[in-house]
């Protein structure tokens, strides 16, 4: 959406002109293979101005980076990276050229990267089925951060990398970090319309598409016939999906503020209607956030409207609480819910992948530490763990199915099926699956996964002193009692059947002293895990002198 600043500047289109109205009248209801940098140029000291080819446009696009004070003059140093998502009808200048970033950011330790967002909502098209380009989320997460990273001396972790973004950059940043929480440790919304589903915000974005040429509704379609790509970009109805992220939400009233030097008989009367438009959104989600019991900073300002005063002031509070979430960053669940439309997703290490013959809904992943996990949905899905299994042999995968034995791959990740029923066939949220018992119980299909990773015992030895040093480890879970024995030549036993306990530290003791000169022999460790299942472990050593 367009800042006071800016009205005074360009003509408003009729259509913008409308949806003002609405909101006067309805706010009381309420990858980076396929990017490359081609351009670089130096704005300002602190400021480079990138320009990138990539396939999520038919063109290329430009961005704005700001170095932090310091970063030319610490060239051993790394730093975190702030994105800024702009709004309606702005671009990746916006933040430097009418908010004057360059100068009120100057404090903030951190490299802010501003990329060209257009009108599009930070979305990958519909286009009423064609699809992209444009692509503004695949630009941003698979190719813009790992050029960033690559270019710039960036800490390039999620606990080091935030986002936010005003008016519709709120719902840009909100969204993509509801997306892809693994990403991000902190995302604010100011001003934001983040909720789609109240009418008035969810007309502008309908619109929207036609302030970058392109027909209404090319963003995600219709919504009498595309609900469920409205609601599966929708911050407010993805909300939970933002529980481990520091969170802000921060919003004016409209209510013209003469101390931020608001006068309601300028163009800053437009502003103003903006502004109580995105402050029902922005109470709707904080409204959400509260009733999932997730903590957040909601902070309301009051009077004030979608100018450029305030923006700034939320701006520097919003910078503030991110520079302490770098120092403090929230650190990575062990249990976690995900919501998600889309057919394939990963997060948090896991990757999702839906029955081919659904149709398009959500389906919800939740995950209780490495070993047990649910799914909600419909279809044979296919899921993939991060790679906790490596160097073990062999997992128990325990659905309503059954169980069967699966065998991690060599990064230690296991492929699994879920089966969630017969596949909806009618897309959620359409009269058809209304029909069909969308909203009855029961419709939708949960299944729970148990793993149970059969342990191995890793057996190191060394000669010693006529003696055989041992050393166990065990991986894949606790090994309560192992039986340890050597024998020689001839298969004679050199060392009576000893009792240890395996654990993940390596422990180590001396057999066989005294009986162990040139010749093979072989160690052999056998024992039950903490599941039940029996190991056998055997290493051959062979003594030279």
């Amino acid at each position: 959406m367009m800042p006071a600043s800016m009205a005074s500047r360009f003509r408003l289109p009729l259509a913008l002109l409308a949806l003002v109205l609405a909101f006067v009248m309805l706010a009381g209801t309420a990858n980076a293979d396929a990017a490359r940098i081609t351009g670089e140029r130096r704005v300002s000291a602190r400021v480079i101005e990138l320009t990138i080819a990539t396939s999520a446009f038919a063109g290329p696009t430009k961005v704005h980076v700001n170095l932090p004070v310091g970063y030319d003059a610490a060239p051993g140093r790394r730093w975190p990276v702030t994105y800024v998502t702009a709004g309606t009808m702005n671009t990746y200048a916006t933040f430097n050229n009418f908010l004057g970033g360059e100068k009120l950011a100057r404090g903030h330790p951190a490299i802010i990267v501003s990329p060209n967002g257009n009108s599009g909502y930070w979305s990958d098209w519909f286009n009423a089925g064609a699809f992209g380009p444009p692509k503004y989320e695949t630009y941003v997460i698979d190719q813009l951060i790992p050029l960033i990273d690559a270019r710039f001396r960036t800490r390039a972790s999620r606990s080091q990398r935030a986002i936010f973004g005003i008016s519709m950059g709120g719902y840009g940043a909100t969204m993509l970090a509801a997306h892809h929480p693994d990403l991000f440790a902190a995302a604010a919304s100011l001003s934001g319309a983040v909720d789609s589903n109240l009418q008035p915000n969810g007309a502008v974005l309908s619109l929207s598409s036609t302030f970058d040429d392109a027909p209404a509704d090319a963003i995600y379609g219709p919504r009498s016939e595309q609900e469920v790509r409205w609601r599966g970009h929708n911050p407010t109805d993805l909300a939970a999906n933002l529980r481990h992220l520091d969170l802000q939400v921060r919003t004016a009233n409209g209510v013209p503020n003469p101390a931020l030097g608001e006068n309601p008989l300028s163009a800053d009367s437009v502003s103003c209607a903006v502004e109580a438009g995105v402050y029902q959104a922005s109470v709707s989600m904080h409204r959400r956030l509260d009733a999932l019991g997730m903590r957040h900073t909601w902070k309301d300002y009051g009077a004030g409207c979608h100018t450029v005063a305030n923006f700034r002031r939320e701006t520097l509070h919003t910078l503030a609480v991110f520079e302490r979430v770098f120092a403090d960053p929230p650190p990575a669940p062990a249990k976690f819910e995900h919501r998600s439309i889309e057919p394939r997703f990963g997060v948090w290490g896991w990757h999702v992948a839906a029955d081919r013959g659904r149709a398009l809904e959500f389906m919800r992943l939740e995950v209780a530490g490495d070993l047990r996990m649910a799914l909600t949905g419909s279809g044979t899905t296919s899921v993939t763990t991060p790679a906790t299994f490596r160097g073990l042999r062999a997992v128990d995968v325990s659905t309503p199915a059954g169980t069967r034995v699966a065998r991690p791959d060599r990064a230690g990740r296991l492929r699994f099926p879920v089966p969630l029923g017969r596949p909806h066939r009618a897309q959620q949220f359409t009269a058809a699956a209304r029909g069909a018992g969308q909203d009855r119980p029961g419709y939708f299909t949960r299944a729970s996964v148990r793993l149970a990773p059969h342990a191995r015992v890793l057996v190191a030895t060394r000669r010693r002193k006529g003696a055989l040093k041992v050393c166990l480890r065990g991986i894949g879970g606790a090994v309560p009692k192992a039986r340890l024995r050597v024998r020689g030549r001839g298969g004679r036993a050199l060392t009576r059947s000893l009792a240890v306990r395996v654990g993940e530290r390596r422990r180590c003791r001396s057999v066989a002293r005294g009986r162990i000169g040139r010749g093979r022999y072989v160690v052999a460790v056998r024992a039950r895990d903490g599941y039940g299942h029996a190991l056998s472990e055997r290493k051959v050593v062979r003594a030279r002198r």
